[in-house]
Parts: structure tokens; sequence; C-alpha cells
């Protein structure tokens, strides 16, 4: 079921700022390069983009070089994502994403 998520930071900046919005949509399958909505066990939601699958796990990078750092957040599982961000609301319109 598609929803919105507001985005809380500006980890994702300058793709995503602080108050945007994003629909987001449950992904059948995961795509380097695409930003998605994970359920982190120790971060909570986090919103960041996917830099690498290993057979180990996966990788999340921000846009912002100020974000935390992949190695801060480690490898997540395909079941701790939420979503896909598909587009985004923003004060200056509509973005795909």
């Amino acid at each position: 079921m598609p929803r919105f998520i507001r985005i809380d930071g500006d980890s994702m900046s300058p793709t995503l700022d602080d108050g945007d919005y994003v629909l987001i949509f449950k992904p059948r399958t995961l795509r380097v390069g695409f930003i998605y909505v994970v359920n982190h066990d120790r971060l909570g939601r986090l919103i960041k983009r996917l830099s690498a699958i290993e057979t180990s796990g996966m990788t999340l990078d921000g846009d912002n070089p100020a974000s935390t750092s992949s190695d801060k957040i480690g490898v997540v599982t395909q079941d701790q994502f939420i979503g896909r961000a598909v587009l985004a609301i923003s004060p200056k319109g509509l973005k795909r994403l």
C-alpha cells in the first residue's frame, strides 16, 4: 500500500530536504541507486540511497556528504526495507525520484 513519509533531517540533501514528503511503495525488487526507507535496528527509520547489494546485505548512503556513513549504518537486510521513494513533494513542487 502506498504511503507518505515526511523527511526529517538533511542526510539526503540536495535531493530531499527536511520537511519534504515522499511517496513510497513496497519494493518488489531492490536496485542500486534508488532511494529507500528502511527500519534500522539501532537508528530507527532511515531514508537513504541503496549503494551496494552483497551477499552479506545491502549498503546505504545519504546524498549529503555529512550524513551518517555507511560504516556506521552497517549492512541492512531485505526485511528491513519499508518502501522505495518514487515521488518527492516539496515547496518547490513535485519531483520524480
